[in-house]
């Protein structure tokens, strides 16, 4: 009879720390929770106020009255085969690109290719361009184009364009501003 006791004491024990450990895990899973969903709304707001930063960074090294763009575009590509552009502003350190054949692709399908961004005060700026290519003969060519552009406190956007000449049959290269 006391073996008995002793038993039914032992399974009572048993099944009352059993409930309370499922008990302190269905909390313990619950606070986990809950701090797994804080961590990811702290992730986010982290996330937001980076790309806050990065857009005022922006602003502030690249205001309005400072901002210029130049884009090269194609037209037509018969008469002249794209290498490379080379751009100076007034003595600046020029800006050279080289393209693939993927983007000069893109370029003859009519794409517009964004060469540089720029910070440059309003004035009178000497802007300087060298295109290297081939013309339809094979034969290495070169074009050249100096302009003095006015920038005044908005911003500046230029677009060169290499376009053919069925007249000659040659390309020339042009420039013009977007307003």
């Amino acid at each position: 009879m006391r073996l008995i006791g002793l038993f039914l004491c032992s399974m009572l024990s048993v099944a009352v720390y059993g409930d309370s450990t499922l008990t302190k895990e269905s909390d313990s899973s619950k606070a986990s929770s809950k701090v797994s969903d804080q961590v990811v709304s702290i992730k986010q707001s982290v996330l937001d106020l980076n790309r806050e930063l990065y857009q005022l960074e922006k602003e502030l090294l690249n205001p309005a009255t400072t901002r210029a763009a130049v884009y090269l575009s194609l037209s037509g590509g018969e008469f002249f085969e794209l290498h490379s552009v080379t751009i100076a502003i007034d003595d600046q350190n020029p800006i050279q690109y080289l393209y693939t054949e993927r983007q000069l692709a893109a370029l003859r399908q009519g794409a517009v290719h964004p060469v540089a961004n720029l910070n440059i005060g309003p004035g009178l700026h000497s802007f300087n361009v060298v295109v290297k290519g081939k013309n339809h003969q094979g034969l290495a060519a070169e074009m050249a184009l100096e302009k003095q552009i006015e920038k005044n406190r908005q911003p500046l956007y230029l677009e060169l364009t290499v376009a053919d000449n069925n007249e000659t049959k040659t390309a020339a290269l042009t420039v013009s501003q977007w307003q």
